[in-house]
């Protein structure tokens, strides 16, 4: 045993060298495939990176989109708290949410913060500035928020605001009565934010403007203040006001000592605040009105941020020192924000029990009621509040108006009316507003609610006048608007309107026809001072293009853009509006003189600027000019990509222009192009073509394809296919057709089909199949119309069916055998078409043309709409048919 161990010891020595050998070269050929396939990898992946001065991370396109993000904000983060703010900047540009126009919430809280603490830099603003328009709102909230929660001065918090205001960022109710926190001594800050605050302001936002120091010492921005509070709050506020100048803690508050200028800190605030609650406690253990206040604020912020939860605890904790209307409506308030109706409807039935439900726990409850179209429930509240003896607010009275108003009740809505004046209330502006909402279709209810306008304590106001505005347009009473703008005009002081009020009324006067007194507007507009803008412009320059004064149009634009000021108002959108009102006329001359225009001053078509002047080729004829247009759309920077109706406008007007192999060539060129597919509409265009050449195999390849396409043909898609069956002769084959398309699609065939069918017969020469249709229309219960009978009456004239053509043309007119029992269809013939038969019967002098005069003369004929022409009086059919039927029979006398 021990021989044999010595012996493989011995064997594998010797063989050692060998496998080391064999080892090594193993090693080296796995060392060479993995470099080999790392960079192989690598030009598969496309590796990208993303450098910053700190780092380079990894772009490459194999890693996940969401980790390539998360690893960008990691960077833009790490600049943001470095202070490289015009880095950070850089970077956000790049991100792909900021790139959509939103800047993340959280990197938009960072960097807001870190501006603010910085002194005021230009190139700091310039970077910020890219970012215009894309910080939310609620990403400014949080930035103020944290600002007042890290104890930071309050100069931060103007810069917070000033940089809202630089970057279009929209302040929350919450940021509004945060800054106001904030601005507790500072009353030209202070003063600036109640300017910036939209009318009516919330009670927490009020509330803490009257708090403060600022406001002490401000008596105008009290002022101020009261001009954007509900007018139901103003006494409640009035109070609190009072009642805080006379407090004997205002002596302590003063900014506390080392502070710079008026600011202090959020903490030294909130400590005065806690100092003049517990100062307000009366002997009694009751709150005072100041310290009520504050704690319905707080009831009412819970509300705001969804805690409802948190709002009742605070309440619970009141306990029987919460028994006032004023923290009772806070509490109603955060149940209606967070739509908790039981909950409300509890603390109401509690209110009530306890005694301290007044008219203004009422009217909070009508709201409630009212938001949840409990219409009964309002109107019940309000009964027991008048038997009670309390008063119905105006804000209850519009609440059930408005509710009057959604239901189309008018005459609800009236009596309502009269029960606000009879109960003291004079009708306002909102009164008036919401009455206009309705379709005052009747003068006397227009006149009703102008004379409520005229009626009014206050001047009329921009905001109530664009509801007469809007109310007159639909209810196409433009002569009272027009008294009502003079009347506006004349009104001292003077109210000035805005461009947009203009812009309406400008396009209402355009649908109505009246371009004067749409260029009145105008000038009226400027002289006023109102600057137009882009949506003006396009009002102004739609009003003339719908009117026919597309030049007119024209030279205003050119106007527009000779002048510094308006220059950028002028655009793509109005220039295609010009160029759609010559197209319209089939001037392609203004078309491309207009296009040539537009190029020279740099303003770039888009597509739909294309596909109008494409369209004014087509219909005028000029289908030469569209390869040069399309290599224009090639040739744009960047370039215009045609669409589905780019193809179908260049297909119609090789078809108008029987080009059909061009058109055909099209259909190829988007379908090898596989961005879309055609459509009916293109389709259809195609089968017009092959009609009018009369190339019914084509047509029917086009129709297959159609099929294949999950395309269902539509009736206008099958009487271009029996009118090229009828011209080619086909007869048989449009019948077959015809019933197999509305077997298969379930297509009940109208009465045009069936007219393009008629018409077919006849030029098959077979006038016994086209009379036979006429029977089958009119018991499939179909109306034949005044062309259908023109087809019909002239094609057995033509026929030799002249007793059947005179039979035909009594069945128009709702007379003959022909007509079947309780048949009132009567579409009468088109122009001239009656005059025909009276010539076919032998003239008026003969006894057919005396007998079918006597039962129709009469009657008017019917024109084609299509066509423009005027009914006929009979005596006028009687002079042509004279003029026309070269001695067939003697005029006679009678009219």
């Amino acid at each position: 045993m021990v021989a044999m161990i010595i012996s493989f010891v011995q064997s594998a020595i010797e063989h050692l060298p060998y496998v080391w050998f064999e080892l090594t070269l193993a090693c080296m050929a796995t060392v060479a495939y993995l470099v080999m396939s790392g960079r192989a990898r690598q030009r598969k992946t496309g590796k990208v990176t993303f450098h910053t001065d700190s780092k380079t991370v990894d772009m490459s396109s194999d890693r996940d989109p969401r980790d390539i993000a998360s690893a960008q904000s990691v960077l833009v983060l790490k600049a943001i708290q470095q202070g490289n703010v015009c880095e950070a900047c850089d970077m956000m540009n790049k991100l792909p949410e900021v790139i959509a126009g939103h800047v993340p919430d959280n990197l938009s809280k960072h960097l807001l913060l870190a501006v603010a603490r910085m002194p005021r830099s230009p190139d700091v603003m310039t970077k910020m500035k890219t970012l215009d328009g894309k910080i939310s709102s609620a990403a400014f909230e949080a930035a103020v928020a944290d600002a007042l929660r890290s104890n930071m001065d309050a100069k931060i918090c103007r810069q917070l605001h000033m940089l809202s205001n630089s970057l279009s960022i929209t302040k929350s109710s919450e940021t509004f009565e945060n800054l106001a926190n904030a601005y507790f001594f500072d009353a030209p800050a202070l003063r600036t934010l109640v300017e910036e605050a939209t009318a009516p302001v919330t009670m927490a936002f009020a509330t803490a403007v009257l708090q403060s120091e600022a406001a002490r010492s401000d008596s105008a921005l009290a002022d101020e203040l009261f001009n954007k509070v509900a007018e139901d709050e103003h006494s409640y506020l009035r109070d609190m006001l009072d009642e805080a100048a006379n407090s004997p803690v205002t002596t302590q508050r003063t900014p506390p000592a080392g502070s710079t200028s008026k600011s202090t800190s959020f903490g030294d605030i909130m400590a005065l605040k806690e100092c003049v609650s517990g100062a307000n406690l009366s002997n009694g253990g009751e709150l005072s009105s100041k310290v009520i206040a504050m704690r319905a604020n707080d009831i009412r912020s819970c509300g705001k941020n969804g805690d409802l939860r948190g709002a009742a605890k605070i309440f619970q904790r009141l306990g029987s020192q919460g028994e006032t209307p004023v923290i009772i409506n806070s509490m109603l308030e955060a149940c209606i924000q967070n739509k908790d109706m039981k909950m409300a409807q509890e603390c109401f039935n509690e209110a009530k029990a306890l005694g301290v439900a007044d008219a203004s726990v009422y009217n909070t409850m009508v709201k409630a009621h009212l938001a949840q179209e409990n219409e009964g429930a309002a109107k019940y509240l309000l009964a027991e509040l008048s038997d009670k003896g309390l008063s119905i607010t105006r804000t209850s009275y519009h609440g059930l108006l408005n509710a009057r108003v959604n239901a189309k009740d008018l005459k609800g809505a009236w009596k309502l009316v009269e029960e606000m004046q009879a109960a003291g209330f004079t009708p306002n502006a909102v009164t008036c507003s919401i009455l206009m909402k309705m379709k005052l279709s009747s003068s006397n209810d227009m006149s009703r609610v102008l004379a409520l306008v005229e009626a009014m304590d206050q001047p009329m106001d921009e905001v109530l006048f664009l509801s007469i505005v809007e109310a007159c347009i639909r209810s196409g009473r433009l002569e009272l608007l027009t008294r009502q703008f003079n009347k506006l005009s004349e009104q001292k002081p003077p109210v000035f309107l805005s461009a947009a009020t203009f812009g309406t009324m400008i396009k209402a006067y355009g649908h109505a026809r009246d371009t004067k007194r749409v260029w009145v507007l105008w000038e009226q507009m400027l002289a006023h001072g109102a600057v137009p803008t882009s949506v003006t412009l396009g009002c102004m320059v739609e009003a003339l293009v719908a009117n026919g004064c597309a030049f007119d149009a024209w030279q205003l634009t050119q106007k527009m853009w000779s002048v510094k000021e308006s220059k950028p108002l002028v655009n793509t959108v109005i220039y295609s509006s010009i160029l759609k009102g010559f197209a319209h006329n089939k001037e392609n001359d203004q078309v491309l003189a207009v296009y040539k225009d537009m190029r020279a001053i740099g303003i770039q078509p888009n597509v739909i600027t294309y596909n109008t002047i494409l369209n004014s080729f087509a219909q005028g004829g000029a289908m030469n000019l569209v390869p040069g247009l399309l290599d224009d759309m090639k040739a744009a920077d960047p370039p215009v990509e045609p669409d589905i109706v780019t193809y179908s406008t260049i297909v119609k007007g090789f078809c108008n222009s029987s080009n059909l192999d061009r058109a055909l060539a099209v259909l190829k060129d988007m379908k090898a192009s596989g961005k879309y597919k055609p459509d009916e509409d293109l389709y259809n265009s195609l089968l017009s073509g092959c009609a009018k050449e009369h190339r019914p195999d084509e047509a029917l390849q086009l129709l297959s394809e159609m099929k294949k396409s999950g395309i269902p043909p539509s009736n206008y898609t099958l009487s271009m296919l029996v009118k090229l069956m009828g011209r080619c002769k086909r007869l048989n084959q449009a019948f077959i057709m015809i019933e197999d398309i509305s077997q298969e699609y379930g297509l009940k065939i109208n009465i045009q089909v069936y007219t393009c069918l008629i018409q077919g017969c006849f030029n098959a020469n077979q006038a016994g199949k086209a009379v036979a249709l006429h029977d089958k229309i009119l018991k499939e219960g179909l109306r034949p119309d005044a062309m259908t009978y023109t087809v019909l009456v002239r094609g057995c004239l033509q026929a030799g069916l002249v007793e059947k053509g005179a039979e035909l043309a009594r069945c128009a007119h709702g007379f003959g055998s022909l007509v079947p029992p309780g048949h009132t269809n009567k579409p009468g013939l088109e122009e001239g078409c009656l005059e025909d038969v009276v010539a076919a019967l032998g003239g008026f002098g003969s006894e057919g043309g005396k007998d079918i005069q006597k039962e129709l003369g009469h009657l008017q004929t019917t024109s084609s709409a299509r066509k423009g022409g005027r009914p006929t009086q009979a005596p006028g059919m009687q002079a042509r048919a004279q003029a026309t039927r070269g001695g067939g029979g003697r005029p006679t006398s009678r009219a």
